[in-house]
């Protein structure tokens, strides 16, 4: 079925709906990115006797929890969405699917995925899951109606994975995930201040106050963009400077964020949509080149 099926009505809850309706609810594509980062904490604190079940378990449960805390981000914002050109299609504005269906999947996923975490990985996973639940749906969701500073508030939920997968391995906090935890934070910023710029009337129709918000020309999306990219390099070096990677992965990540601070330039410099895209686009790259820095590393020197 098509994801611009022509909606209906009188959309029944008992009635059975194709996958695809369910599949775009859990925005599997963007937990893919979660996954990534999740995927980096575990291989910085796994080592010879870290077994690959730990790993396994735990992107199956940040699978089905970040799949609930995105179904249930749809069903809060469903009125607001309808109003959007980028989301008026999605399952629940267009009426594909009822209301219902919707919060009992996300609860049922959520769930589901907390039993994976606490089971198969550990009790310190299981916490830290369920703040980043929690916090992104009853803290960050609300907040984007009201105050631009909820990009900067979603970012702590968004980075956490990224934790969850060094406790999976290690079952303790330590410095290597906090290390991490602050480049995913601020990497996030540029990202998403990127698509609010893109998306910017179609955010003041949905009523979402994003940076963008009171930002016509773009200019103070475009400094903070800067900004964040300029932040990035130092923090990048991290997981150098507490010593949980060598020179391989600082040459690699380096290079990696002065292209992202050139990126940022051309914007600041000329903004435009097309600019904006190209950021989104780059910020993409980043991520799986920070991964490959810090396998590169692990195995250059082991």
């Amino acid at each position: 079925m098509s994801s611009f099926t022509k909606a209906t009505t009188d959309a029944d809850p008992s009635r059975m709906l194709p996958f695809s309706d369910y599949l775009a609810l859990i925005k599997f594509r963007l937990l893919t990115l979660v996954l990534v980062s999740t995927c980096m904490g575990f291989f910085i604190g796994a080592d010879a006797n870290t077994p690959l079940s730990s790993l396994l378990y735990i992107l199956l449960g940040i699978t089905l929890v970040g799949g609930g805390a995105n179904t249930l981000n749809q069903w809060k914002e469903r009125s607001n969405d309808a109003l959007m050109v980028r989301t008026r299609a999605r399952p629940l504005p267009s009426q594909r699917l009822a209301p219902a269906n919707a919060l009992w999947f996300g609860v049922a996923i959520s769930v589901a995925g907390f039993v994976v975490m606490g089971a198969g990985v550990n009790l310190l996973t299981l916490l830290l899951g369920f703040i980043s639940w929690s916090s992104y749906l009853f803290i960050y969701t609300p907040l984007k109606i009201r105050s631009p500073v909820n990009t900067w508030v979603g970012a702590v939920p968004g980075a956490i994975p990224a934790i969850l997968g060094c406790t999976a391995a290690t079952a303790t906090l330590n410095d290597a995930a906090t290390a991490l935890f602050l480049i995913l934070y601020v990497w996030q910023m540029p990202h998403f201040f990127a698509i609010s710029w893109v998306y910017r009337e179609d955010y003041l129709r949905g009523g979402f106050r994003m940076l963008s918000w009171n930002d016509e020309a773009g200019k103070r999306t475009a400094t903070n963009i800067l900004l964040h990219t300029v932040i990035l390099l130092p923090v990048s070096t991290g997981l150098y400077l507490v010593g949980h990677s060598g020179l391989v992965y600082l040459g690699i990540t380096l290079a990696s964020g002065l292209a992202f601070l050139a990126v940022a330039l051309q914007f600041f410099f000329n903004i435009s949509k097309q600019g904006a895209k190209r950021v989104f686009h780059y910020s993409i790259v980043y991520l799986p080149l920070l991964f490959i820095a810090i396998i590169a590393d692990k195995l250059f020197y082991s």
